[in-house]
């Protein structure tokens, strides 16, 4: 006859410690440390949270996780109601928030307000770089000055302080690495991350309004008389 197995008394299974390491906690860095992610996958989340935009030329360590780890970093994002806009062709990449007709979404990253010669500017270093089709593009301080010359509104005399408006505008989208300096004076490199922040149509009611503002509305091409 077979003898019936015994039952094992649940105080006698190998007890369970509290600092049994599992496999979160292999990307702990500290004791507190509750985070699941590795530590490059993090530093890309922040890179991309502190903004403006992360750059395969500026990153180069963490620029390969970001696209190894696109999904993951997509969802953490989500999660934060925020998207992620990746240009392989152009190497950036910059997060914005996410937004729906019918759904009230709140805004967790502040976006940077442009004024009126930012808007100018910006647009006008957009304009280079799509001219360009592809590869580095710059641009002298003398071609922005020449550039935002003629959006200078007839009411607008005191020519010292159009200037340093400009000055502001160009400082600003230096501190932003819009506009990266270079070996020589007073020459930038333009950032790719603005041939994707504006599509056509908004690109087109902005100047529109810039020339309107400006006094400068464009008469009716005699294309469109005819």
């Amino acid at each position: 006859m077979t003898p019936t197995p015994r039952r094992v008394h649940p105080d006698v299974l190998p007890p369970v410690h509290a600092d049994t390491p599992t496999a979160e906690d292999r990307h702990a860095l500290t004791r507190s440390d509750r985070g699941r992610l590795p530590a490059l996958t993090r530093r890309v989340l922040v890179s991309l949270l502190q903004g403006p935009y992360l750059a395969r030329a500026l990153h180069p360590n963490l620029w390969p996780v970001l696209v190894v780890e696109e999904d993951l970093v997509r969802e953490r994002l989500g999660d934060l109601f925020l998207d992620l806009v990746l240009d392989q062709e152009s190497g950036v990449a910059f997060v914005r928030p996410m937004t729906d007709d019918e759904v009230d979404l709140p805004r967790t990253i502040r976006s940077m307000p442009l004024t009126y010669i930012d808007t100018v500017l910006a647009l006008f270093l957009r304009e280079r770089l799509l001219r360009a089709s592809g590869g580095r593009v710059f641009v002298g301080r003398d071609e922005i000055d020449e550039h935002c010359e003629p959006f200078r509104s007839a009411e607008d005399t005191n020519l010292s302080l159009y200037a340093k408006r400009v000055n502001a505008s160009v400082s600003k989208f230096k501190d932003a690495s819009i506009l990266r300096t270079t070996n020589e004076e007073d020459r930038f490199e333009i950032s790719p991350v603005l041939g994707l922040v504006f599509d056509a149509d908004v690109v087109s009611a902005v100047t529109a309004e810039l020339r309107q503002l400006a006094g400068e509305v464009a008469e009716p091409s005699s294309e469109d008389d005819s």
